[in-house]
């Protein structure tokens, strides 16, 4: 029965179980008290007449063995005790206090198992005697010390039922708090992935108008436009489709060399570009559109700063455990503008890493205006514990100098 117990409640109680589960273990305690009083019940008795049996045999092993007197009382024993129970396992008596009850049962519970020695004697089965003669204080006694043992007994049962309900209702309202804090975190995790749609949406229009610009730029030239045209389907293949939670950095790599394709044929020659990534870089699980919202920043603030030709860089490595990814731009630092929408640029960037990383993740600006007319750096730094293997070759298109 413990073992059972225990061993169910336990199933009961991961994050998985439902309350109505654990109400199924409490319904079920009124059945496990039946059983263990009937058995307890059989297995009473049956020692109490082994024992008087072995007393009797003991006492005086030249008499025959007693085996119907002593039937008879353990049977009177019996009924006697299992009347009594039953009485006291009826709602009205068992919603008494403990108190009240357990003084109440005890008493009861003499009376009865005297009555029934009584009942025995006065029909003259009151045998053996062995110890005490043949009076009626010889037969009562033993039948009041068994009352003790039953009733001790009866009242370690039900101390050991009223554990196992406090157990049960502890478990309930832990599976309770439990159902409670999912239902939070599964509310919370809506919200973020609506976040996080809502952000990566907001970043596609915003390039697209610079796009549109760049196939506007080449209106003169077909060949141009085509080109242009088929690598802003390639980039937007890659930015409409399936929103990812995470992805390896080599899908978005892949994807810049068709972004900066039409970025180049927007500015022309006022625009040199550079792109290097190690290949344990490829291979980190980072969230999507990393490094295009910050690259779009260096083109559009860098051609109003820098003096032209416009030099832009990407480089990704991965270093004791952290990636890496420096965006950089010749010109000069521009202040935020409060009132431009934060879907865009270093401060979505930030608000993604926080809700799909952790704090560790770290995203800062460093400006040096001494270095070649003046250089804008925003280094992502995040830890790189999530990898594929590398892939065989670095990513077709991206070049190791500027062109």
């Amino acid at each position: 029965m413990d073992s059972t117990f225990f061993s169910t409640l336990r199933a009961a109680q991961p994050a998985g179980a439902a309350p109505p589960q654990i109400a199924r273990l409490r319904d079920a305690i009124p059945r496990w008290r039946r059983q263990i009083f009937w058995a307890f019940q059989v297995v009473f008795w049956l020692a109490i007449g082994a024992a008087v049996l072995g007393l009797s045999r003991a006492l005086k092993p030249a008499e025959p063995t007693p085996w119907f007197p002593v039937g008879l009382r353990v049977f009177t024993g019996f009924v006697a005790s299992s009347l009594v129970y039953l009485l006291f396992d009826l709602a009205r008596l068992r919603g008494l206090p403990r108190s009240v009850r357990w003084p109440l049962l005890a008493v009861v519970a003499a009376v009865a198992l005297g009555a029934s020695m009584l009942l025995l004697i006065s029909g003259g089965v009151g045998g053996p005697t062995n110890w005490s003669g043949e009076t009626t204080l010889g037969p009562l006694v033993p039948r009041l010390v068994a009352t003790v043992f039953w009733c001790v007994s009866i009242f370690g049962l039900e101390m050991m039922e009223d554990l196992y309900r406090t157990q049960i209702q502890l478990a309930e309202t832990e599976a309770t708090t439990m159902d409670v804090e999912l239902r939070m975190l599964r509310a919370e995790a809506a919200a973020r992935t609506f976040e996080l749609r809502q952000l990566q949406e907001q970043m596609n229009p915003h390039f697209l108008f610079n796009a549109l610009n760049a196939v506007v730029a080449s209106k003169d030239d077909p060949e141009a436009v085509e080109s242009v045209t088929r690598d802003l389907a390639d980039y937007l293949r890659f930015t409409l489709g399936e929103a990812r939670t995470f992805e390896p950095l080599s899908r978005e790599l892949q994807a810049l060399d068709k972004y900066l394709a039409v970025q180049q044929a927007r500015f022309g020659a006022n625009l040199e570009f550079r792109v290097a990534c190690d290949r344990a870089a490829h291979a980190v699980i980072v969230p999507p559109m990393l490094i295009q919202p910050i690259l779009e920043n260096a083109l559009h603030y860098g051609a109003q700063t820098s003096s032209m030709p416009l030099k832009v860089s990407v480089t990704a490595k991965v270093s004791d455990g952290w990636l890496e990814v420096v965006i950089a731009n010749t010109g000069h630092w521009v202040a935020p503008d409060k009132t431009r929408s934060p879907a865009t640029g270093i401060r979505s960037l930030r608000k993604r890493l926080e809700l799909l990383v952790d704090e560790a993740a770290t995203v800062d600006t460093l400006v040096d205006p001494d270095l070649d007319g003046g250089w804008v750096r925003v280094v992502i730094r995040m830890p790189a514990t999530l990898t594929l293997p590398p892939p065989a070759a670095a990513a077709p298109g991206l070049a190791a100098e500027f062109v």
